[in-house]
Parts: structure tokens; C-alpha cells; sequence
């Protein structure tokens, strides 16, 4: 049923384009508020893992030391290598610097070095170093409050923050410890939800547009029913008449082709009828000299009853031979259409045995190579007419190009025949239009263009096979393939 046709449809699209955007709405609304709590969740476990980090090594200094840190590390070098290299253990790529500061009392925004988790030598601040940092507010806040405090930095482009956990032991400062630690994967969440945030919005965007889409052609559908049921009639009689003349043109095709075949097959018969009598020549000669051998036999006196009879079965091998080729030529061009089960080693046979001789006596040699050929289920004379024509043509190069030494090859392996020369092959520029209808390498008086369209035709729609050609070292190769009696499970 037509959408546009039927009120309810169009009312049923109108209250789903409403859910939709209504939904679209509440997804939006229901993602920010996650997203907000995914950033503060990841931040706050980044930061929890980190204060129980600088617990444990704030624990480790108050534990060595009694009031001041830096009097401490400075007497005791071996106290001052074992917490470095405790701090050293956190030092990897997402905590990048590990250090502890305590503040130079002679001037408020100066602080010195006193331990440095840095593993390498030349990165590794000397003791007592002093320095300036950025950011002098946040690190006087957590002197002031004795509380943890964080900040990130925003003069790189890298994602880093630093953590400052004060050292306190008696209620006053010892140092503070601070860790430099990335924010990449943080970074890279918010990034995802960032992304996604896009993607809802424009799904949003794209729900909006879906509902205006919808209302307007629904709009416009309540304005086209009355059109649309007036022309359903005569879209109706017009798929008729269309059906009607589709069913007239297949049926002149398939008259057409009918004529094409018998075209074909006529052109053939020619060729045939020469190749007849050419093969007659040789056993009429044989008959007439051997009637004029009795004839002077039986004029010189020297004929008796043996040599008579001799001579007789010799002129009735002779007029035997002769039946036979009628009898394959009539069999070649029977119109009967009736299957049956045979090999391409069979159909060969009977075609060399019509066209075989008349090839050789053109110098052309026939080389059959058989290899485990199958039974197939087909229609033998269409094929066989498919054999002639290649082998027609493959003689026709040959003696056109006046090859030397000219050789067809037959191949037969299994249910897949080969049919070869050594002429050449056929131009690349004109070998994907070899089988197409009037197309034709000869000339005009030699080639109607049609042997190798039917052929295609002949394998391809009447025995379900296929037909292609390809050039090999020596010349062109066409391929028929049948569905052989055992690949189809008979």
C-alpha cells in the first residue's frame, strides 16, 4: 500500500518524527550529565592515586627525619641516595619528574632541591639548588594550608599537571613533594567525549531535520492523494502495455535468433558440401578406374571369376564409403533438439570425421591431446556445430597468415575442451568484441560475423556452459566448459 495513499501512515510517521526528536533531546541532555561525572571521576581517581603515592613517601621522610630535612640530607648521604631511590621507583613515562623541596626561609618565592627521582645523572638537579617556580601562588598555598593542592600547566602543549603534598610533621612544613604527572590519557577521554558530544549534537541536528522533513512531506502527501489515486489507473494501463510490447520484443528475439542459427548453420552447410566433395573425388576416381580395369580385363580376355569379385567388393568398399559420409553429414545437420549423454572425446570424433581430411589435406596438423574426459548431458549436434565452427576458423587463420608449419591443437580434460592454433592470436584491441553479432575478422565476402556470436549463444543460453577466448604463446585458445554427469551428482 502507498504510503502517500493511506492518512493513518502518514499521521503514524508524524508521531514517530516526534519521538524521535524528543529522544534525540533526552540522549543529549542524558550524555552531558555523564560526561561531566566520567571527567570528574577520572580526574579525582588520578588524584586519589596520586596523594596515596606521596603519603606513603611523606611517611618514609618523617619517619628519618626529626625537625629539619634539609640539615638531615645534608649530613646524611646515604639516607639522602635510599630515598631517591625510592622515589626514582614511581619515575615513568606518566609521572615524569619525582622531586622534594622545602622553602629557602631567606626569600619567600625560592625553594631548593633536596631529593630528585630523576634517573638520569644529567637531568638530576644538585642538592640545594634553588629555583623559581611558575605558578609560586598554588605552592605558598599548600605551605600556608599544609594541605595537597594541584595545577596544570598550560605554558606547554603537553598534557601535565603537578601535585604539591606538604611534608608535615609537628605542625610545621618539612618539605613539600611534589610529581609531575601526565594527563595524556585523561586527555585522550575527554577528547572521546568530546568526540561523541559532536556526534550527538549533529544527531540532534539531523533529528530536527528528519522532523521538519517529515512534516513537510506530509504536508505535501495530503495534497497528492487525490493526484497520485488518478494516475494509479493509468500507471496501470501503461505497465500493461509495456508488458505487452516487452513480451512481443523477446519473442522477435527470439524469432531473430532462431534466423541467426539457421543463418549460421546454412553457411556452414556451404563449407560442408564443399568439404563433401572433395572427399567423393578420391573414391569416385577409385571407382571409375576400377570399372575400367574390368572393362580391359574383360576386353584382353584375362578376367576370371576371382579377380572379378575382388574387384567388386572394392568398388562396394568405395560406394560404402561414400554412404558413410552422407549418413555424417546428415546426422551433423539433423534439426532434432534431443539431449543426450556423450564426451567432448565423442563430439571431436565426429566432426574430424567429416572435416578432418579436408584440414590435413591443407598441410594443417591436428594434435588431440585427451585427458580423463567426462560425461555431460547436452544437446550433441548444437555442440558439434559449436566444434566445427571453431576449427573452421582456426583453419581459415592458418591459411590467411600462411603459417609454415601450421598446427590446430584439441585438448580435452575432463569436461573442459581447448581448441588452439598457432596463428598469432587475436588483437587485444578487438578480443573483448570476438563473440559479438556482425563482428568479424575476415572480410566482408569470407566473414558474416555470426559463428562465433551463436556459438557464444549456443554454450552459454541452450547447454548452460561457457565460451571464452584468450591468447596463449602461439596464437588464440577458446575454452568451452559443460557441467559434467559427475559434478552436478548423477
Amino acid at each position: 500500500m502507498n504510503r502517500s495513499q493511506n492518512p493513518l501512515i502518514s499521521y503514524i510517521f508524524n508521531i514517530v518524527a516526534v519521538m524521535i526528536l524528543i529522544g534525540s533531546f533526552w540522549v543529549y541532555y542524558a550524555f552531558t550529565q555523564t560526561s561531566k561525572t566520567i571527567e570528574e571521576e577520572n580526574l579525582r581517581s588520578n588524584l586519589t592515586y596520586i596523594d596515596s603515592v606521596t603519603s606513603n613517601i611523606a611517611q618514609l621522610i618523617t619517619n628519618d627525619v626529626q625537625n629539619n630535612l634539609y640539615l638531615t640530607l645534608k649530613k646524611d648521604h646515604a639516607l639522602r641516595h635510599s630515598l631517591e631511590k625510592s622515589l626514582q621507583l614511581l619515575v615513568n613515562s606518566r609521572y615524569r619528574y619525582v622531586y622534594v623541596v622545602d622553602k629557602d626561609s631567606e626569600q619567600d618565592n625560592t625553594y631548593r632541591f633536596l631529593l630528585d627521582g630523576a634517573k638520569n645523572e644529567e637531568d638530576k638537579s644538585e642538592f640545594a639548588e634553588r629555583f623559581t617556580p611558575l605558578y609560586t601562588e598554588v605552592w605558598q598555598k599548600a605551605y600556608s594550608t599544609q594541605k595537597p593542592t594541584y595545577f596544570q600547566h598550560t605554558d606547554t602543549d603537553a598534557v601535565w599537571m603537578t601535585y604539591l603534598k606538604p611534608v608535615v610533621k609537628n605542625g610545621e612544613v618539612l618539605a613539600i613533594i611534589a610529581i609531575d604527572f601526565s594527563l595524556q590519557n585523561h586527555r585522550t577521554i575527554m577528547t572521546a567525549l568530546q568526540n561523541l558530544n559532536y556526534v550527538l549534537v549533529l544527531a540532534l541536528i539531523l533529528g530536527s531535520v528528519v522532523f521538519l522533513v517529515i512534516v513537510f512531506f506530509s504536508i505535501l502527501d495530503k495534497k497528492r492523494i487525490l493526484q497520485l489515486q488518478q494516475k494509479t489507473a493509468e500507471i496501470s494501463q501503461l505497465n500493461q502495455t509495456l508488458q505487452d510490447k516487452v513480451q512481443s520484443e523477446v519473442a522477435k528475439n527470439r524469432e531473430k535468433e532462431k534466423q541467426l542459427i539457421k543463418q549460421s548453420r546454412l553457411a556452414q552447410m556451404g563449407e560442408m558440401l564443399s568439404m563433401i566433395a572433395h572427399q567423393w573425388r578420391q573414391p569416385l576416381a577409385a571407382i571409375s578406374a576400377t570399372s575400367s580395369n574390368i572393362s580391359v580385363m574383360i576386353q584382353l580376355n584375362k578376367m576370371d571369376k576371382e579377380k572379378l569379385y575382388a574387384l567388386s567388393e572394392k568398388i562396394s568398399e568405395y560406394a560404402q564409403h561414400l554412404s558413410t559420409t552422407i549418413d555424417d553429414f546428415r546426422n551433423f545437420f539433423k534439426p532434432n533438439k534431443e539431449k543426450k549423454i556423450t564426451d567432448f572425446n565423442e563430439l571431436t570424433d565426429a566432426v574430424l570425421d567429416i572435416i578432418g581430411t579436408s584440414i590435413e589435406n591443407k598441410n594443417i596438423k591436428i594434435v588431440k591431446k585427451i585427458e580423463n574426459p567426462e560425461k555431460f548431458y547436452t544437446y550433441p549436434n548444437e555442440i558439434k556445430q559449436v566444434i566445427l565452427n571453431l576449427l573452421k576458423n582456426a583453419e581459415d587463420v592458418l591459411i590467411d597468415k600462411a603459417i609454415v608449419i601450421p598446427v590446430i591443437t584439441i585438448e580435452i580434460n575432463r569436461n573442459i575442451l581447448r581448441i588452439g592454433d598457432n596463428g598469432g592470436g587475436i588483437k587485444e584491441e578487438i578480443i573483448d568484441h570476438i563473440f559479438d553479432p556482425y563482428f568479424s575478422t575476415k572480410d566482408e565476402k569470407t566473414g558474416t560475423g555470426l559463428g562465433l556470436y551463436m556459438s557464444k549463444t549456443i554454450i552459454e543460453e541452450h547447454c548452460d556452459g561457457k565460451i571464452y577466448v584468450k591468447n596463449g604463446s602461439e596464437g588464440a585458445i577458446f575454452t568451452i566448459i559443460l557441467d559434467s554427469e559427475e559434478s552436478r551428482g548423477e
